[in-house]
């Protein structure tokens, strides 16, 4: 096996790989776009998408794991193949220090990629249990309540209890109502 990348050819709908296929090489992507798909069900996610001068795979060189998703041209695509056996004659030559550091970066971003599946099916989940419940305040639920609240999250309110309070320094923000203001200077002694 020469340790030359193959220019290969990918028309629309065509896969470079499928998910859960051995790794054997990564592509560099020249012209086109790839669309990077898990499945779900009968169906795909559609998770990324790979355009010119990207490289797709490339994590799998690394940690030799199966594909964890599908790569599916999705215009005509011209690409490097390289396979891992003719960069595995080059990684040999790289000092052990730098192939430990090049394998935590690899593991961390696979790490982090399962982390954001993780979190993204969470939030799908926690947006569906929430959809439709009528125990959940609305929007307008949420801000009208905000707006009867002053600005030390205390209720507004035209109650004798709330006038009882001791007087502080007027804040712009804290303006009551009309009625507010009138009953005040109908309170205050006149000199």
């Amino acid at each position: 096996m020469t340790g030359n990348p193959t220019q290969v050819y990918f028309r629309p709908g065509q896969f470079l790989f499928r998910e859960g296929e051995p790794s054997s090489c990564m592509f560099l992507i020249k012209k086109g776009t790839v669309s990077v798909r898990k499945m779900k069900g009968a169906a795909f996610v559609e998770i990324a998408r790979v355009y010119s001068n990207e490289v797709i795979g490339e994590l799998s060189f690394f940690d030799r794991l199966p594909r964890s998703a599908a790569g599916v041209a999705l215009t005509e695509v011209e690409a490097l193949e390289i396979k891992f056996e003719s960069l595995d004659r080059i990684y040999a030559t790289v000092p052990d220090y730098l192939k430990t550091i090049i394998s935590c970066i690899a593991d961390r971003l696979r790490r982090a990629d399962d982390t954001i599946k993780r979190l993204q099916k969470e939030v799908v989940k926690e947006a569906d249990s929430t959809s439709g419940t009528k125990d959940e305040p609305s929007v307008s639920d949420v801000l009208a309540l905000t707006a009867a609240v002053d600005s030390r999250g205390k209720p507004k309110s035209d109650s004798k209890e709330s006038k009882k309070q001791a007087p502080g320094p007027k804040d712009s923000k804290n303006v009551g109502s009309e009625s507010d203001a009138e009953s005040e200077s109908s309170e205050k002694p006149e000199s």
